[in-house]
This record gives C-alpha cells, structure tokens and sequence, in this order.
C-alpha cells in the first residue's frame, strides 16, 4: 500500500470507533429511557415483571414501590447479594452473573494497566510519521527489538496472574455454594441415576435387592425406566381429544340459549359428521380405559419378568459380580448350571419358554434406573463406588431434577449415545468450515480497500458518496453480531440429538458449541480474513509475507473488535431488555395459536409461547458472548488497551441488565445444579493461553528476543497453575464430602425429612398417567349434562380393540 492509503486506513481505524460511538450509545440511552417509560405501563407489566404472573414464580427479594419512579430498580437489584440469588434465580444463574462480574474486573485490570502502557506507547518513535489516534496508543507501532515491548509482557503476566487468582477465588467460592446446594433436604439430592445397568437388574426388585446388599437399610425407592412409547402415544392422544372436547363445550356454552346448537365434528375416516360432544366424550373415555389398562399390565410385566429372571438365573441379586454372568451380559439370557454351592449358586433353567418369556419381557425394559437414597451418606458413596469392572455397565451419576429429564433418552445405550456425540461433532465441525464463507463475506465490508480491489466498480461510487465508506465499516460488527444470535439455533438442534439425560446437559453440550464457533468464526477468521483481503496484491507477490502481516494484523483489528463491543451493548442488551424475540413469538401466538378455552390460552403451540410465559433464562446462549469478550479483553490487554474501556461498560451493563431479567422476567431454576462453571473455567484458561501465544507471535515477529523469551515461560507457568486448581476443586465440587454427609445425616435423623419424599418422582409421567382425566368445560344456568357423561359400557367394550397389546401371553 501507499502512504496515502496507509494514512487514510489509519484514520479509518479511529474513524470507525468514534462512528460506532455516535451511531449505538445513543441508541443505548434512548432505549433505556423509553424503556423505564415503557416498563411502567399497566398493560406492559406481563411482559416485563412476568415472575409476578403466579406466587409459584414470585421473586422472593422484595422490591417496595419499584413502579414510582424512573430507574427506581436498579439500586436495589444491584445490591441483591449472591446467596439471595442462588435462593431467588438458581446455581446456574449465578454462574452467569459471576461470570460477567469476572469479566468486569479483568476489564479493570485492563483500564489501569493502561496508564502505564499508554505513555509507554505513545512516546516511542513511531515506524511512519502518519498514525491514527488508536495506533499511538498500541504495540503495533512500536520498533523493531524496542525496549517499550518489555511493557507489553509485563502487562501480560500481570492481567494473567490477576485472571488466574480470580479463577481461584471464583472456583472456591463455587466449591462451597455447591455443596450448599448437595446439603439440601430435597429428593434430588439423595437420587442417583444408574445407566446401562445388566440386564439381570432391570427390575425394581433385583436392583432393589442388590443395593441392600451394598447399603443395607439405605434405600428409599427405586425406579426402573420402561419402554412405554405406546402408552406415551395414547396418553398424547387422550389430552388431545381433551381439549377437543373443551372446545366443543366452549363453544356450545358460548351461544345463545334460544339458538343452541351442538358443534359437529367431521370424521375423515368416515367422511361423515357426528355430534363433537359425544364423539370426543365417548373417545375420551375409551382412552381412559385403555390408558389404566396399559398402565397396569405393563406393571404386571414388570413383575412377570423378575419372577422369570429368578427362575432363570437369579436367585441372588448380587450375583452381578460373578464374572459369568457378567460374560454373558452381551448375549441372550440362557440358563446355565453353577457348580458353586450356597446362597449365591445360579439355578438352572426348567423349561426353555422360560428364556422366551424372559427374553421378550426383558426388551421392555430401559437400562437406566434411578434411586433414592436414605441417607446422603448412601447417595454420595454410590457415586464414587466401582460397581462392576466392565467401564460401560452401571454408570452411576447424579440425578438431575426430574422436570429436567429428557425421558425418551432414557433407554440408550452407551455406544449409541457415543455413536450420536460423534455424528453430533463430525456436523459441528461441518458448520463451522461452511460457516467460514458468510463470516468471510461480513467481515470484507470492514476493509473497503479491499473491496475496490476485487470490485473495482465499486471506486467511483466511494469517491461520490463519501458516507457509504462509514456505513460499510459499520456493517461488519453488525452482520457479525447477528451472526452469532443465528448460530444456537442450528447447535441447540444438534445437541438435542446426541442422547442426553437432561436438559441441563443438552445446554452445557450447547455451550461448548457455542464458544468453539465464536473463537473461530468471530476471533480467528475475522482476523485472518481480513488481514488477508487487505494485502491481497502484497500476499500474491511475496507469499512469505504472510507471516509479517499476522503479526501486524491482531493488533490492527482492534478497532473492529471495539466496534463489535459497542454493537453488542447497544443493540443485544436493548433488545434483551425489551424482550424483542418473545414479544415477536407472542405475537404470532396471539394471531394463530387457537384460545378457545382457559387450557388453550396457557399452553404453547407449535413452538410458540405468550409473551408472558418467559422459560428459563439460556445460559448456554448468552455465556459464549462474554467468553468471546474475555478472550478480547486478555488478548488486547498489552496490546491494544483501549478496548477494555469498551469491554468493561459492556459487562458493568451487562450485569444490570441480566440482574433484572432474572429477577423480574426468566423463570427461576432453584434445582440447577452449576453445570456452566466447570466449562467457563476451562475455556477462560484457553483464553489465557490464546492470548499469551498472540503476544508471543507479535513479539517473535517484531525481533525482541528478551520479551519473547520471558512471554514463551507464561503458557507454561499458566498450565502449572491449572494444573494445580484441577488437582484441588473439580472432584471436590462434584460431591459432598462424606463426613458432612455423616453429620448431615445425624442431624436429620429425627426430622423424618426422607420419609416425606414421593416414592414416585422419577416414574416417567406416562406411567403415572392412570388416573382418568375430564375437561374442564364452562359452567353456566343452562347448560345440562352431556350425553357422554353416561356412556354406555358396551361402547367401551366395542372400542377396546388393541387394549391388550401390552398383556401377557397366557399359557
């Protein structure tokens, strides 16, 4: 490039920040006062303080006359303290807000480095007389073998060591609010889950038996997963025909009484018409019947198979430790003779419709089963105990919350679940390569050189219009920011199907997704492709030179960067705050989504949701963007220091912001667990490491031996000190320590807290789903009772059909 273009680039740099400035903070300050206007509304209340919908949401933390006055929150939700949190919005969300807070005080650190650096780089003598504003302030401008990079890696070990003792501080404090949380007096507390269990265990009884064996008089209950997909189709069908009943009542209550007619239904079966009240009230109560009838007979199966499985070969639950057995595991169940005498002998078999039968009764049951213990003693020592020798038979781990459970899961098996994480990453990796082409094409509206340079006709248009230059390079933070809120849609579709147990473990597999796509696309592509499309001419004569640009090129975007963080302040917290993604799907609820009956109105459909009806708040998709902002904020820290100035005022904007919704908007989560801590942690270390070896590589190319030197001994002083918080906190927050299990116990030994947990709150809800169940329809003066109330019983009789398809073959 010429000087000129040179110069002019430079000034672009500056340029483009100060535009960035002038275009989104007003944006932010206006958005936040019409927000306080907005939010004030009596008809927006649904909408913004949706936790006040129902007292089972209601936030503890009181908030007297928040309504009164503008801005009258924020005080109050910023003096919120953590254990008020974790009590209010859950583990995971303190995560979040712990995190930004992390985040926040590196940005500091950051901010008071650089009234050292900024003299440091701003008097050395530059290597050209025409420099932007930001340049004289970066290590880019600095000399070859310049004794002001000493500086620069000073800078790094400094923000390094701060990152890690807050690291430590942060895991420490997480250890101690977990176990907290482990203490609790609720069911899923004492549960453990136990996958792939052999098949001689796959009744309640059996595994049942063997655990006595392992922790006599510790047991509370055990459940052993089913394959009840037919019963799961019926019960669906069953609340169909439900609500279609209600409708029909609804709209049968809802006429005039002097010119009511009975809504009629068209059956496409038939092709003819019939009266939707009886049809529905006859149909519901046929499924009703069927639905108690599967229910008991598939409990019925249950205890056939275990009385099968004794006759065959266990006569003692815990012959699971005999390696014979445990050969055999692989293959069919066949009876066998056991030269062993005493208690643990195997019995023969007496018949071979024995081993059918046990065969056929076998594949209805899943190999995951779940127990709740007595004791915390009971529960913890289960998890950390070795079972069996075989690494893919009885996986103990702890139980998530049984509303958390993904129930159809249940029944894979550990090569399938291993074979669906495989698939799940081979198209993740796909995405990210394909995904490089769009990051390619947003991020060349940054470097308008460029673009004359492949689309030459585009130079006279730049020349007229001396306004489309500022607006091109506005067009890269912002097509990057959307960019990435496109990105957990497809992930989120792909974690789904990689077998999880929990939807907590689905958003964690979502979270690393999401940080390993915005540190290639945003961080690593951006960089290089523009870098690469600036000295496009300079690369083809002199491909070597590709080295010396990298080394120019991280430090050069930092302008981009810091307009990227001033995008996302603006625009993704404003529409955070004013909810702009579920106001828009509630709207289209409103439009299409049937409300004929109270039940309609409260349910989603096809997807869509009320407004008013928030979920809980998606960790796993905000956390990546402020790892993302980490991972700037330790990167240009040395280098280029004043984007920490914009990195702190995202994340101290960011912490009121998300305070508020989890506090007035998201559902709370009080059994989340703190699943995100483990990944932050280790992708914050990544961070480190990507931006020691950043510096590393423009100190070995700017020709400063003592600096690179002293910059190469940080990663592994950084790994050192990894090595050493893994050694110390990641097994120590997995479990409660046995002793406070012990005193815990003792403690709680009178207060009879175990015996009031329900011996069914991990049976999957279709089993539970016996009860009959009857609309809700509207009552008024006139109406009279329906004739299907009374139905017939020979009507059940003749519509029974297919009843039995879960009954045992009689012999």
């Amino acid at each position: 490039m010429s000087d000129a273009s040179t110069m002019s680039g430079g000034l672009d740099d500056s340029q483009q920040v100060w535009t960035s400035m002038k275009i989104y903070f007003p944006i932010l300050g206006g958005s936040l006062i019409a927000f306080e206007w907005v939010r004030r509304h009596s008809t927006a209340r649904p909408l913004y303080a949706c936790r006040d919908r129902s007292p089972a949401y209601a936030c503890p933390v009181g908030f007297p006359m928040l309504n009164d006055r503008f801005g009258r929150w924020v005080l109050p939700a910023l003096r919120v303290s953590d254990d008020e949190i974790v009590d209010a919005c859950g583990l995971d969300s303190l995560c979040l807000l712990r995190f930004i807070r992390l985040g926040r005080k590196v940005a500091m650190c950051g901010i008071i480095l650089s009234g050292v650096l900024f003299p440091v780089y701003a008097t050395a003598q530059w290597t050209r007389n025409d420099v932007s504003t930001l340049e004289r302030i970066a290590v880019n401008i600095l000399r070859e073998n310049d004794h002001r990079f000493w500086a620069a890696v000073v800078a790094m070990y400094v923000v390094s060591a701060y990152t890690l003792h807050l690291l430590h501080r942060e895991y420490k404090d997480f250890v101690a609010r977990r176990h907290h949380l482990l203490s609790q007096p609720h069911v899923q507390q004492y549960s453990v889950v136990i996958r792939d269990l052999p098949k001689q265990l796959r009744t309640c009884e059996s595994l049942k038996k063997y655990l006595n064996h392992l922790f006599p008089h510790a047991i509370h209950s055990v459940v052993v997963a089913v394959d009840c997909k037919p019963l799961e189709k019926l019960v669906a069908k069953r609340e169909h025909c439900r609500r279609q009943l209600e409708r029909a009542l609804t709209q049968y209550a809802s006429q005039p009484q002097q010119h009511r007619h009975r809504p009629v239904h068209i059956v496409k079966s038939r092709g003819t018409t019939v009266d939707a009240i009886d049809y529905f009230g006859s149909k519901l109560e046929t499924l009703n019947y069927r639905v108690a009838t599967d229910v008991d007979n598939l409990e019925l199966r249950q205890k056939h198979l275990y009385e099968a499985m004794a006759d065959d070969c266990l006569i003692d639950a815990s012959c699971v430790s005999d390696p014979g057995i445990e050969r055999s595991q692989s293959g069919d169940i066949h009876p066998r003779h056991s030269t062993r005498s005493g208690p643990m002998q195997v019995l023969p078999a007496t018949a071979s419709r024995h081993v059918i039968e046990t065969k056929s009764l076998l594949a209805l049951m899943h190999p995951t089963a779940f127990v709740t213990f007595r004791t915390l003693l009971g529960a913890h020592m289960a998890q950390q105990l070795l079972q069996t020798s075989k690494p893919t038979k009885m996986v103990i781990e702890a139980a998530p919350s049984a509303a958390d459970i993904i129930w159809e899961n249940l029944g894979l098996k550990i090569h399938m679940r291993n074979t669906l994480k495989v698939v799940a990453r081979s198209v993740t990796i796909g995405i990210v390569v394909f995904w490089t082409v769009p990051s390619t094409v947003v991020t060349s509206f940054s470097s308008v050189e460029s673009l004359q340079k492949l689309v030459p006709s585009l130079g006279p248009t730049f020349v007229k219009y001396k306004w489309l230059e500022g607006l091109f390079k506005q067009l890269a933070p912002l097509g990057l920011a959307i960019m990435t809120a496109l990105a957990p849609v497809m992930f989120l579709w792909i974690s789904r199907r990689e077998g999880h147990l929990s939807e907590s473990q689905v958003q964690t597999a979502l979270l690393h997704k999401l940080v390993y796509f915005q540190v290639i696309q945003i961080f690593a592509v951006s960089v290089i492709v523009g870098s690469v499309l600036d000295s496009l001419g300079a690369l083809v004569d002199n491909p070597v030179s590709i080295i010396t640009m990298l080394a120019k090129a991280i430090p050069a975007q930092a302008a981009a960067f810091t307009s990227y963080l001033v995008v996302k302040t603006s625009l993704t917290l404003v529409v955070e705050l004013f909810r702009v993604g579920p106001v828009l799907v509630g709207i289209l609820y409103n439009l299409l989504a049937p409300k004929t009956t109270p039940r309609d109105r409260a349910s989603a459909w096809c997807g869509l949701s009320p407004a008013s009806e928030p979920g809980v708040v998606p960790h796993s998709q905000i956390l990546p963007d402020y790892f993302l902002a980490i991972l700037l904020t330790l990167t240009f820290c040395p280098m280029s220091p004043i984007l920490c100035y914009f990195a702190f005022v995202y994340f101290a904007v960011s912490d009121v912001v998300f305070r508020r919704q989890l506090l007035f908007v998201y559902d709370p989560v009080v059994h989340s667990t703190g699943l995100p801590w483990h990944p932050l942690y280790n992708f914050v270390i990544s961070a480190l490491v990507i931006a020691q070896l950043t510096l590393l590589g423009v100190l070995s190319l700017k020709k400063a031996p003592g600096p690179v030197v002293a910059a190469a001994i940080l990663p592994i002083l950084t790994f050192l000190a990894h090595l050493n918080i893994l050694s110390l906190y990641p097994r120590t927050a997995k479990y409660l320590p046995l002793l406070d299990c012990v005193r815990i116990d003792r403690d709680r030994r009178h207060g009879h807290h175990i015996m009031d947990f329900p011996v069914h709150q991990y049976v999957q809800p279709a089993m539970l789903a016996k009860a009959p169940v009857h609309p809700e329809h509207p009552h008024d003066a006139h109406s009279t009772t329906p004739d299907w109330i009374a139905a017939p019983t020979s009507t059940l009789a003749d519509q029974s059909d297919g009843v039995g398809e879960y009954f045992l073959c009689s012999h």
